[in-house]
């Protein structure tokens, strides 16, 4: 390169940090990318696997934090404790939102939800 001539420089997007090389500036502030793990049950996002494993218990059992009684994924108070972090019969209380997530998860993944009801 002549030193008559202008030297190409690139600029990264995000720092504004100034690159020899276009592929530098590119790669500079790429965004960054974190591996998590889903519930294979109610697909809460967990940031390690034996957390997801252990969200809804062996075969789907998930545990009342409040009262600890255990529901299969075929009772609807299963999906309480999901939504709400509680089952009906601790505290029958929800949110009128919550109550809607509950019985809508509750249709769409439960193996005893009936869709017919709906209808």
């Amino acid at each position: 390169m002549d030193k008559h001539e202008a030297k190409p420089l690139w600029e990264c997007g995000e720092c504004g940090e100034i690159h020899d090389d276009e592929d530098g500036a590119r790669e500079c502030c790429m965004p960054r990318v974190y591996e998590m793990y889903g519930c294979p049950v109610c697909d809460s996002v967990h940031d390690d696997e034996d957390a997801a494993l252990k969200c809804c218990g062996p075969q789907g059992i998930i545990r009342c934090p409040s009262c600890a009684r255990d529901y299969s994924q075929a009772a609807i108070n299963h999906w309480a404790v999901v939504v709400a972090g509680h089952c009906n019969t601790c505290n029958p209380f929800f949110s009128v939102a919550d109550q809607f997530s509950i019985e809508d998860l509750y249709l769409e993944r439960s193996p005893y939800g009936d869709q017919s009801l709906l209808r």
